[in-house]
């Protein structure tokens, strides 16, 4: 088996850009969140809303220095990002917007597949081990614009590195926040859905965060996007395997942090894959498949759309109870 790579380095090559002409798309989806107000009372599983700019909870005062330097360099590039974004195709910029980075020097990405803000991302994004996974539930991520939200993971399973988080808190604007309005907000995620099709060579497009040592002085930009295509699975493994090395096999540019960047279909803009390690021996970038993620979703993600008023949909919605914390790891 090759032996499984998350935080190697290598030059990054230029990324050539195809101007897709398609179809338009809603231009709400060039919104990470959008805050929906209405007479009805808050869903009582809403996120929190913090008055911006606060002093966030359950972060360390380094990791919260490097939440801000990375929220203002966000801030700076999102329009940029989204110029550069929507040459990739119409619905590239719907993969931007549900794209998050992980705020802490660890790095990290994560996609977010439902509307009442369910992320997914890699269980090794979370934690190693169980044990590590247990002490560090809730991260603090950022959207493109900079805007921050914390998730707590809900389900964690190293078989298939897999992690279901869910949003809990939102540092939202002064006039959105739940002190400042008779009828508080109400969080609606831009998210992709699940491919229909369970294609392995399929032209795509990966949206991630590379890791920086020193963020002053990397050379890459925060969110890269980068063009590539699905290599197919490894032969005679279980796709639902993915605790040694992604069964999945890709050829587009990722560095380590990111893990968990979604792989969309360029057609569609749908999630065919996430990214999660590569191959030192070959260079081949692996993520978990489709199938795993599905699967996944099947068992874990809740189906309860009472969260949201007016129509909603998601990536996936199966069960109607809020999921308990879960930990799958065979070795643990």
């Amino acid at each position: 088996m090759p032996r499984r790579l998350r935080s190697n380095r290598e030059s990054h090559p230029d990324i050539d850009v195809e101007i897709d002409q398609g179809p338009q798309i809603p231009t709400h989806l060039d919104r990470p969140i959008r805050f929906l107000t209405t007479p009805a009372p808050t869903p009582a599983r809403s996120p929190l809303l913090l008055r911006s700019p606060s002093r966030l909870p359950g972060i360390t005062s380094d990791d919260l220095r490097i939440l801000r330097t990375k929220q203002r360099r966000l801030q700076r590039s999102a329009s940029l990002t989204t110029q550069a974004t929507r040459e990739l195709g119409p619905w590239a910029i719907r993969g931007l917007s549900s794209t998050l980075i992980f705020a802490q020097h660890e790095a990290g990405t994560a996609v977010c597949i439902d509307a009442r803000g369910w992320m997914l991302t890699c269980a090794h994004c979370f934690g190693e081990t169980a044990q590590e996974w247990r002490a560090h539930r809730r991260k603090w991520l950022l959207c493109y614009t900079g805007l921050a939200v914390q998730v707590e993971c809900q389900v964690w399973d190293a078989r298939r590195d897999l992690a279901l988080a869910k949003v809990v808190c939102i540092e939202a604007p002064e006039e959105l926040s739940s002190s400042s309005s008779s009828h508080p907000a109400t969080p609606v995620f831009t998210f992709v859905p699940l491919s229909t099709s369970q294609s392995t060579t399929a032209p795509i497009i990966c949206i991630g965060q590379p890791g920086a040592d020193d963020l002053d002085k990397t050379a890459y930009d925060l969110i890269e996007i980068s063009k590539g295509r699905l290599c197919g699975l490894i032969p005679d493994v279980d796709p639902q395997d993915n605790s040694e090395i992604g069964a999945l096999k890709h050829d587009a540019w990722t560095y380590w942090g990111h893990s968990g960047a979604p792989l969309l279909r360029r057609a569609d803009g749908s999630l065919l894959g996430l990214h999660s390690s590569w191959d030192d021996s070959t260079g081949m970038r692996h993520g978990v498949p489709l199938a795993a993620i599905k699967a996944f979703l099947s068992e874990h993600l809740p189906l309860d759309e009472a969260d949201l008023p007016g129509p909603t949909a998601s990536a996936r919605s199966l069960e109607k109870k809020e999921p308990e914390i879960i930990v799958i790891d065979s070795s643990d």
